[in-house]
């Protein structure tokens, strides 16, 4: 008996002997892959336990720990105000009778908006339009930089310019790719800083030049980051609007909308009415214009068709004389 209770006894000290070496195990297990690194931290040591978060006041009845661990997450997180990033732009087209006074109107708006031109151009008549008479109207066009408050005013004023034909306006949203850029500009930030720290520290050449290659990659990054910044800051803060400036004869007529069947007929007669009109004035205006041309062509036809006659009627007089001679 006292053989089998020493032997039980072992096994049973055995036994505990390996679940104790089991769970040291584990715990260094845990230890190092599962805790949370606290050291150097502020305010915190390695050796601290995580606290538990507390119970919201309130109807809690001590079951609803997700709720409660996703109200501490969430009173984690920062809370960061972001203000939303638009770009607005617009393209108008306007008729004038008044040219001249369309370009001065669109100088004094720029003055009352607070705007200024990025780009503008001026097309006028052609040679061929001087010479002949033709049709052929100047066009303005304007690239304008609004500030974003005055934006819809300026826009909604080039009445004053004159027949406003046709207005397209575009929003776009780059709010999230915007913060993203600037998410990506201060992470590079910091580990510029850091890379600064360590390069102080370095005591071989290798050293240094690896800490300086990275830290040459991170400052391009940098700078790409802030010129894409920038550019859409700028985008943002001063909206776009493409103007183009039409001298007409007459202003375009608007349709109504919703036109029986015999108003859509009478009107393609008028416009038939009108193009033959057109065409008559066009082919009149061409041939006065060619008189000039015409007159001095004239002159060498002139003597050319004389002496062909003259030399016809000699040939035929001598074909009488030789014909009467023949008969006698």
């Amino acid at each position: 008996m006292k053989r089998k209770t020493l032997a039980a006894l072992a096994a049973i000290l055995a036994l505990a002997l390996a679940l104790s070496s089991c769970g040291a195990k584990s715990a260094e297990t845990d230890g190092s892959y599962d805790r949370p690194w606290v050291g150097d931290m502020p305010g915190n040591s390695a050796d601290a336990a995580p606290s538990e978060p507390e119970a919201p006041s309130g109807d809690w009845d001590g079951d609803n720990w997700s709720d409660v661990m996703d109200e501490a997450a969430s009173a984690a997180k920062p809370t960061a105000d972001l203000a939303e990033k638009m770009i607005y732009s617009a393209s108008v087209t306007v008729e004038t009778t008044d040219f001249e006074g369309a370009v001065r109107t669109v100088s004094d708006m720029l003055d009352r908006y607070g705007a200024f031109l990025e780009s503008s151009s001026v097309s006028g008549k052609s040679y061929e339009a001087e010479y002949f008479g033709y049709n052929s109207y100047r066009t303005a066009r304007y690239t304008i930089r609004v500030p974003v408050k005055n934006f819809t005013a300026m826009r909604d004023a080039m009445g004053d310019v004159g027949f406003v034909l046709n207005v397209e306006t575009y929003n776009e949203n780059i709010t999230q790719r915007y913060y993203d850029v600037q998410s990506r500009l201060d992470a590079y930030t910091i580990e510029q800083e850091r890379l600064m720290e360590i390069l102080a520290k370095c005591e071989t050449v290798s050293e240094m030049i690896e800490v300086e290659s990275r830290l040459s990659q991170v400052r391009y990054e940098i700078e790409s980051c802030e010129t894409t910044l920038r550019g859409w800051q700028n985008d943002v803060d001063y909206s776009t609007l493409d103007v183009t400036v039409r001298e007409v004869q007459e202003y375009t007529k608007v349709v109504e909308p919703n036109r029986s069947y015999w108003q859509q007929v009478g009107d393609g007669f008028r416009n038939s009415l009108k193009s033959l009109g057109s065409f008559f004035k066009s082919f009149f205006r061409g041939a006065v214009a060619a008189l000039p041309v015409i007159a001095v062509l004239a002159v060498p036809v002139a003597v050319v068709t004389v002496i062909a006659v003259r030399s016809v009627k000699k040939r035929r007089s001598r074909r009488d004389e030789s014909s009467d001679g023949d008969e006698k």
